[in-house]
């Protein structure tokens, strides 16, 4: 065989390996986990809100309360702490050491999204689409990259996702797919013991669940066509599996959390004790002022092009924030059509995330909290190019925007890094 066949056929075998999800799973997760961690110690102080989360997660490998002057003995559901905790014991009190459990998270959450796009539209390539906006996105390098809890959630709810999918969507036994959709609700719950609102993507996947058993208790001939699959795989779950999956799973993958941290701080694991640790965070919650200097009301937030210099120069990138919200419009359209699922999960997804923010009960606002919609609308993009034509004046078309989104986020990235002078403007300043 002559070199150039040699190289066309290592080529493919390449090119053959990457369409294997599995394959792809571990080169996203590494990849990404390699990005993330270079120059992970910078800057070498907490910066932003690390000096709320550090301090908490130092106190629990040291088994004291929190010191935190004007915070309750626990400020905020405690998963997030205790794994960043687990990862000041193993690279130690410093901060590399405070973010490093983030960063680890925040490169898991990548092949998450690939996959959950992977199971919603059965196209390697559009999941490929999906999982490059979401590392281009900007939201997920700067928020795996400091000490706070959204990467943990973001983590957590990735992953029930996928495993809720994957249960209504994948060839498997009726067990396997019973403890799938059992996984997802305790990994949901998971995520609520990062942050609270977790209870936005529950209360979605559990809209869809018990949607789908009513349409199954219907006759068959009245089964929309487009539904008729996940429709026969939530039979196969039945409905005690559904219900115990959507409340006691999520309850549990909350409340166990909380085992460890009683054990931490030397308090009892019991129900009155968990109910004034809560009573005491909804208080805190409900009640502390922020600095109106660095918030941002809710619906500024997804046509926000400037910085949160304060945080990374967080700003999410314009070809995933504005072209997914002309993605979501697009999915809106081809529902009423079809009421085809990807595009109903994408579009509850996004519309539960965002307008909780309405109704939340918080004094202040932060832009970053627009991550997870921002992580939505990643797959909403790739959900609308499955209904557009797949060439644009001979270009694909999916090639034409994960480029775009390259370019924006190489041009963001040294601010975002923390990157010092003159490195910091090398591609240019911000405004």
């Amino acid at each position: 065989m002559s070199l150039p066949e040699l190289q066309q056929a290592h080529g493919f075998a390449i090119s053959r390996a990457l369409r294997n999800p599995f394959v792809a799973v571990v080169v996203l997760g590494v990849a990404s986990l390699a990005v993330f961690l270079i120059g992970l110690g910078n800057p070498a102080t907490p910066f932003f809100d690390e000096s709320y989360f550090v301090p908490e997660a130092r106190a629990f490998i040291q088994g004291t309360p929190n010191p935190h002057p004007y915070a309750p003995p626990l400020a905020k559901p405690p998963l997030g702490k205790l794994l960043m905790a687990v990862g000041m014991k193993a690279a130690g009190d410093n901060s590399f050491g405070w973010r490093v459990a983030g960063a680890v998270c925040g490169a898991l959450t990548l092949p998450a999204v690939f996959l959950w796009v992977y199971l919603l539209l059965g196209d390697v390539q559009l999941a490929y689409v999906a999982a490059g906006l979401a590392f281009t996105n900007n939201f997920l390098f700067v928020m795996s990259r400091i000490a706070m809890m959204d990467a943990f959630l973001m983590f957590f709810l990735l992953w029930g996702l996928v495993a809720f999918t994957a249960a209504l969507t994948s060839e498997m036994g009726k067990i396997r797919r019973r403890v799938l959709f059992v996984l997802a609700g305790t990994l949901l719950g998971m995520g609520g013991a990062c942050k609270w609102n977790a209870i936005d993507t529950l209360a979605v996947v559990s809209l869809v669940s018990f949607a789908l058993v009513w349409i199954a208790r219907r006759p068959q001939t009245n089964w929309s066509s487009s539904l008729a699959r996940y429709v026969h795989n939530i039979r196969e779950i039945g409905l005690p599996t559904v219900s115990f999956g959507m409340v006691l799973a999520p309850i549990a993958g909350y409340i166990l959390p909380y085992w460890p941290l009683c054990l931490l701080i030397h308090r009892p694991f019991t129900l009155p004790q968990l109910a004034s640790m809560h009573a005491l965070m909804w208080q805190f919650n409900s009640t502390a002022i922020s600095n109106r200097s660095i918030t941002l009301p809710w619906y500024a937030w997804p046509l926000n092009l400037g910085p949160q210099r304060a945080l990374s120069y967080l700003v999410g990138n314009p070809v995933v924030t504005l072209g997914g919200l002309a993605a979501i419009a697009l999915c809106l359209w081809q529902f009423r059509k079809t009421a085809g699922f990807a595009e109903g999960m994408v579009l509850l997804l996004y519309a539960a995330n965002y307008l909780q923010w309405a109704v939340t009960p918080e004094k202040g606002l932060f832009y970053y909290y627009y991550y997870p919609c921002v992580m939505i609308l990643c797959a909403a993009i790739a959900v609308a190019l499955r209904s557009l034509p797949a060439r644009l004046l001979g270009v694909r078309l999916s090639f034409v925007v994960i480029l775009a989104a390259l370019v924006v986020f190489v041009w963001c990235c040294p601010r975002m890094a923390h990157l010092e002078a003159p490195w910091d403007c090398a591609l240019g300043c911000w405004s």
